[in-house]
């Protein structure tokens, strides 16, 4: 794969919705290295207006304006979900490189042929997964890579929204065959790829969803939930809900080993919560306590692990800077291309094991 020196100049395709975070991550980041050179949206005020915000030279309404210039060296892709693999291979075989918004795309055969491109053209494809360049994230890794919580048995998992409170009934998110699908495609798709990234890839799936009424249209779900087992034997849940009416939290995750512990169960009104964990390890009889309400205690803080991460809890720009060395250097994201087809495989086996009602091998897909 070919390097690209000094700094990495990067178009942004797609200048609404999520592309305000990642411009807010260039700015953080700044121009010397990834400075943002030209723009493009269907929507031409969208693509000047984020242009004149990061000061880049050109924009467009049309994205093919862009792959033309030979001050890009690299595209971000923040457009809706059905369009991901057109733009992706489009640029690939332009030869600029590509970090597209999750999720990757809406088959796995447009997911293998965006890996396909971005091989034969000799680019990087890096999957915006930021919950992978999050500190507190990687701190849980690093503590199940360690050993210290002994065998993985069974996690559980949630992703849960108000769509309908939060957007408007006309947005694309609603439309199943736009976005590729409902909650599971557009939210679930942070929390498989997040634990895949913890304790790997997911052998197979048995799912159950349900369709919501408007602003629902297309076959997008809002509602699903998931029993998986783990390559390395361990078993999990997940619920997912589009149409929450009240919602204690947004996000959670409990790991459960066979020494020990790790929850993120945030407080009421907030997102993903800050991770804590218990192990045999770390704490003595008096620490673990005692009778029934011992199983309890003795929680702490995962230890943060920033390593590699430049921007500290920005996992925007994490990611983004994450993006620029690779391109940079030739070296393999955390979150390629190549590496995003599990989750994507997770995901499209939920909806196939939805329509058909049977466990579902993700090696056939």
């Amino acid at each position: 794969m070919a390097a690209t020196p000094a700094a990495v100049r990067v178009a942004i395709i797609g200048c609404g919705g999520i592309a305000s975070a990642h411009a807010a991550a260039y700015r953080a980041l700044g121009p010397d290295l990834v400075p943002v050179t030209a723009t493009a949206d269907t929507v031409r005020h969208l693509a000047d207006q984020r242009a004149a915000e990061l000061g880049a030279d050109f924009s467009s309404a049309d994205y093919r304006a862009v792959l033309e210039r030979q001050d890009v060296d690299a595209v971000d892709i923040c457009l809706p979900h059905h369009l991901h693999a057109e733009v992706a291979i489009a640029a690939a075989r332009a030869g600029k490189h590509v970090l597209v918004e999750k999720p990757m795309a809406c088959t796995m055969a447009e997911c293998r042929a965006m890996v396909g491109a971005a091989d034969a053209g000799g680019v990087v494809l890096m999957v915006a997964q930021t919950q992978r360049y999050m500190p507190s994230y990687r701190g849980v890794r690093r503590l199940c890579a360690s050993g210290e919580l002994g065998t993985i048995r069974a996690v559980r998992f949630d992703s849960m929204q108000n769509a309908p409170d939060l957007l408007a009934k006309e947005h694309w998110l609603f439309d199943g065959r736009l976005a590729g699908g409902g909650i599971v495609i557009s939210v679930s798709v942070h929390r498989l790829d997040l634990m895949r990234f913890l304790i790997g890839d997911v052998r197979r799936v048995l799912a159950i969803t349900r369709r919501g009424t408007e602003p629902y249209r297309n076959g997008a779900e809002d509602y699903a939930a998931a029993i998986l087992e783990f390559a390395n034997g361990a078993i999990g849940e997940h619920f997912a809900t589009y149409s929450g009416f009240r919602l204690p939290y947004s996000e959670m995750f409990m790991l459960l080993g066979s020494d020990g512990a790790v929850h993120a169960l945030p407080p009421t009104g907030k997102g993903s919560g800050p991770a804590f964990f218990a192990s045999r390890a770390r704490q003595d009889a008096a620490a673990r306590g005692k009778g029934w309400d011992g199983q309890f205690t003795g929680f702490l803080p995962v230890p943060p692990d920033a390593a590699g991460l430049p921007a500290g809890d920005n996992a925007f720009a994490n990611e983004i800077a994450h993006f620029a060395t690779c391109c940079r250097t030739g070296q393999t994201p955390d979150s390629s291309g190549e590496d995003n087809l599990g989750t994507m495989k997770a995901v499209f086996g939920i909806y196939r094991s939805a329509e058909t009602g049977s466990w579902v091998e993700l090696a056939d897909l």
